[in-house]
Parts: C-alpha cells; structure tokens; sequence
C-alpha cells in the first residue's frame, strides 16, 4: 500500500492547476492593498480632508459646523427675522472670541429697534455757569451781630462805617494765643445768635462739655449758661427757653477716637436735620490732632458751609511764631481771618499813643482779610468784658486809629 506524501501548506494539491508564483508588489484578488507611507490610491481620501467642490450640510467653506443650520449645536436656536447667514457670521465671531456673549447687533439698526429713555445728567455742563443767564447777581453783604470786637472789624461796602457783625455766611477763621477770650467771646455770640431765635451749633472738640459725675468742676456747659445769662440779661429759666432750646452741641474729641471724618459725619447730620445757620468750632486744630491737614480740613468745611449758608467761627490755635496753625494756606482758605496778638510798645512814643506803658505788651486784633467786605486797616486794643469775658475795645484805643460807627 503506497502512503500519499502530506501536502505542504501553501503547496497545490496532486492533480490541482498550479498556482501562480506571488511577485513582490502583487496583490491577490480580494486583498485590501498595503498603504505605503503617503501613498494614495486614486478616489481614496484620507480622513478629515475635503475634496473640492464638497461641503457638509451646515458647513461654510473653511469653516466648521455652525448653529441654526442642518448639524448645529444642540440648544442653539435661529433667532425669528434675523439673516440666517448673519446671524452664523456673528455666532462665528464668537465662538473664536473664546464665549459665547449676546450677538453682536449691527449699529445701523440700532435706531430702528427702539428709543431709549434720554438722559438726565449734564455731563460737563453742569459744571459750566454762564453769568448772563442768572439773576440776582448783586448782593449786599449781610452781618451776624455777635456784641464783641468782632463786629467792627469789618466794613460796609463803601468802607464809611462798620459791618455790625461777622459776614453773614462765611467761613471766618479766629487764631491767637490762649487765654485771650476767643472761646469767651464766640459762646457770648452764639447766645446772643441763639436768642434772635435762629438755631446754632456749638463743636466741642478740646473738652468735655457737661461733667456727670459732680467732681466739682465749672464746667464747659455751666460757663455757657453763666456767659449767655450776662449777654442776654435772662435768668436760667429764660435762658432754657430762648436760647438753649435753639442751641446744639457736638462732642467731638480726638481722645475718643473721633477723626475728622467722624466729625464731618455728625455735623452734616446735625447740620441738615436741624438747619443749623450758625456754627462754633472750638477748636479746628483739635479736629486733626496731628494739625498737619488743618488748611486742607477748613477748605473742605467752607465748601459745605457755603452750599448750606451756615455762617461758622473757628477757633485755631498759633504757633511759636505767631502764625496760626495752618500758616498761610489756612489764612488764604478762610473766608474772613482775625489774628489776635501780642505787641511790645518798644518806645515811649508808641506807649503814649497806645495808652501803655514803655516795653509793656498789649493785645491787639487785626483783620487779616475778608473776602466779601473791606476791613479796618489798624490794629485793635482789646480787653475783656467784665461780664462775659468776650474781648471788646480797650479805652486807650488811639482816636486816630478808632474804630468806625456803625451803620445807620
């Protein structure tokens, strides 16, 4: 019995046609080609490339798939009556942008997709006056009769007589040395202020104002009501009734932690609560302890003293040299300034003339300066009242420098 030799595999059986001998680079029917790096068969098209002339549904040439067509995004609705392909174009605009915002609208038809509410603010002009418009712009300057020195330091327009008062609605400035009867002299006027019937304010800011324990002391609170008696003429009860039923008090001590903002705080709220019209700051200095914002504190009060037409006194402190804390910029930002001072008389000529004695040194008050009225050009003698302590001329004042009469 004859074995049958195994085929080999690959090997054509006995009787079976031969195959054909694989060349390199044939294929054999039904076989899928190998791909050599960056070789293409004809009408095959690798993935991602287009061909030319194709576009998907929702497609722009060289754009991706954009919303509001065949293929967009879901949750991106086409807006009623707007362009299709504007609307893809901003939508584009967005999405390259890095989000996706309110689409952008076209300005031209901005006029035709309503008219919004016009605005009331004026800009810039509301900073611009035009003087030819506005009336009344003649003004007679008016006083605050306070029954001291005080009231003739100023002058009447025509420099013939005395004003009668400080300014009515300045922002006067009172500096010079303790113990002269500054405080003395602006409580005796705010009583007499008071008493006309107009509400005034008295800051304190260098002391307690009423001593609640009963330690004994004469207290600020206590001088007021004995100076307003002497200046008024009324009794404690009469005093209660019409003067301090008009006056206020404001505490505002630093050694509390009160600032100056603090301060400005309650007074703008005393200020327009109570229309307040007359003003005591005893003293500014003490406001800003470190006293080195006095000047730029005084001009901001000015402002709002202006704005409200508060006529308001402060009391300032000086220095070794005898010009006030604040220097100059704060006797350039007050309204009106009044400097109390020490003069030597140096020859016996000058102590004649001012009824002293050879090297003795007086007090004196000069008006610095006043924007709304004339001043008196001399030097003042001042003593102090018997009464109220309040300064007033001094008898020895020298005729030819004497102050002039009141107005009529």
């Amino acid at each position: 019995m004859v074995s049958k030799k195994p085929k080999s595999e690959g090997q054509p059986a006995a009787g079976d046609a031969p195959l054909p001998q694989m060349q390199p680079g044939m294929m054999q029917p039904g076989m899928m080609p190998q791909m050599q790096p960056g070789m293409m068969q004809p009408g095959m098209m690798q993935p991602g490339m287009m061909q030319p002339g194709m576009m998907q549904p929702g497609m722009m040439p060289g754009m991706g798939m954009m919303p509001g067509m065949p293929g967009m995004m879901p949750g991106m609705p086409m807006q009623a009556g707007v362009n299709p392909m504007m609307q893809m174009m901003q939508m584009m605009q967005m999405m390259m942008g890095g989000g996706m915002t309110a689409p952008m609208i076209d300005p031209s038809a901005v006029p035709f997709s309503g008219q919004s509410a016009p605005d009331g603010d004026k800009g810039l002009d509301a900073e611009i006056l035009r003087p030819a418009l506005l009336t009344n712009r003649i003004k007679t300057q008016q006083a605050v009769t306070l029954g001291s020195v005080l009231d003739v330091l100023c002058l009447t327009d025509d420099a013939k007589n005395a004003l009668g008062g400080v300014p009515r609605g300045c922002t006067i400035a009172l500096a010079g040395p303790p113990g002269k009867g500054k405080t003395r002299s602006a409580l005796a006027g705010l009583a007499r202020v008071a008493h006309t019937g107009c509400k005034v304010g008295f800051v304190v800011a260098e002391e307690g104002f009423h001593d609640t324990e009963g330690s004994g002391r004469d207290d600020l609170c206590s001088r007021l009501t004995k100076i307003g008696m002497a200046a008024t003429g009324l009794d404690e009860k009469g005093l209660e009734a019409k003067v301090l039923s008009n006056m206020f008090v404001l505490e505002s001590q630093y050694h509390k932690s009160n600032t100056w903002d603090d301060f400005v705080g309650k007074y703008r709220y005393l200020v327009e609560r109570e229309n307040i019209k007359f003003v005591v700051i005893d003293s500014l200095n003490m406001l800003d302890p470190t006293k080195n914002r006095t000047a730029d504190n005084l001009s901001a009060l000015k402002t709002y003293n202006h704005e409200k037409g508060i006529t308001c006194i402060c009391i300032g402190q000086i220095r070794d040299t005898g010009m006030p804390v604040g220097g100059e910029a704060l006797m350039h930002t007050a309204d009106v300034v009044f400097l109390i001072e020490e003069m030597g008389l140096g020859s016996k000529e000058q102590a004649e003339l001012w009824g002293g004695k050879y090297r003795e040194k007086i007090d004196i008050i000069t008006a610095v300066k006043s924007v709304t009225t004339p001043i008196f050009p001399h030097p003042v003698r001042i003593t102090r009242d018997g009464a109220t302590g309040a300064m007033r001329v001094h008898e020895a004042q020298p005729a030819e420098y004497a102050p002039l009469a009141l107005r009529a």
